[in-house]
């Protein structure tokens, strides 16, 4: 019975050594490349899922039965290209994206995000320096980039403005590219700091004060309306402040799926279109 038992012991011993600790039996490198494999595995499926909050799912399922329900086809109405121009007030947005277009042979005006949030409410917002709510901004984008008249390529102008909405973006990229299997999208954000950002502002709403002075004067032209972030430095740097503390978010985020050309908009005029004609061709 001595045998026996000896025997028994030393395979009980063996099978603690084999399962407990298997890297020396097993080999790390073996374990190492397990782990590595799963890794990867997962990263990938992190990045094909795009990393996307709940309410960004449930803002773009929404958009995207509306837009099914009313015109259906992505094929016809979805742009091959789109550029998402951002940066903070003042970096000179409005006054760049010509030369963004013309570098990139993009013919069709841009889709300013401000001039589709025209109502009342939403305008009042604005004046505050505040953020509309993500759902609404996003609609309004997606509703205007997906009408048919940007196939061939679009800017938007102002948007993503926060993480959230950035994540509808890639969610749309996402949606068009199983839809077409054809995309570009890429992000040129304009950079200035607080001082210059809320200089340009003030300087918007002299300008604009002035010319409404000789419209009154002489009858001739028409007024424009002044934002309350052009004519009051809080406002200006309430507006800077939003905008570093909710936009640097969808930054963030839209350079994790799609490339970010940074441009130095503190410049002048030359200078700035200079570099928008060096950045994104590449």
């Amino acid at each position: 019975m001595v045998a026996p038992v000896k025997l028994w012991s030393s395979l009980l011993c063996f099978s603690f050594l084999l399962f407990a600790v298997p890297e020396p039996l097993i080999g790390r490198q073996m374990i190492g490349k397990n782990a590595m494999d799963r890794r990867n595995a997962q990263q990938t499926e992190r990045l094909t899922n795009g990393e996307v909050s709940s309410g960004a799912r449930k803002i773009f399922e929404s958009f995207c039965r509306e837009f099914e329900s009313q015109r259906g086809n992505w094929k016809s109405a979805a742009p091959k290209r789109v550029i998402w121009l951002n940066g903070a007030p003042g970096a000179g947005k409005g006054t760049n994206a010509g030369h963004v277009a013309a570098a990139l042979h993009i013919g069709e005006k841009p889709i300013v995000t401000s001039d589709l949030l025209d109502s009342a409410e939403f305008k009042a917002l604005k004046d505050e320096g505040k953020l509309i709510g993500d759902e609404d901004v996003t609609v309004a984008v997606f509703r205007k980039l997906l009408d048919g008249s940007y196939r061939g390529g679009a800017i938007v102008d102002g948007f993503p403005r926060t993480a959230q909405q950035a994540e509808c973006v890639k969610l749309l990229y996402d949606k068009i590219l199983a839809k077409t299997g054809r995309l570009d999208f890429s992000m040129v954000l304009f950079e200035v700091s607080e001082a210059v950002s809320v200089e340009r502002q003030l300087g918007r709403g002299r300008a604009t004060a002035l010319h409404n002075g000789e419209v009154r004067k002489s009858g001739n032209g028409k007024l424009v309306p002044v934002r309350k972030t052009d004519s009051d430095p809080r406002a200006a740097r309430q507006r800077y402040k939003t905008y570093v503390e909710q936009t640097e978010s969808a930054v963030a985020t839209m350079k994790k799926f799609f490339p970010c050309h940074r441009i130095d908009a503190e410049g002048s005029f030359d200078q700035v279109k200079e570099a928008i004609g060096k950045t994104v061709r590449r």
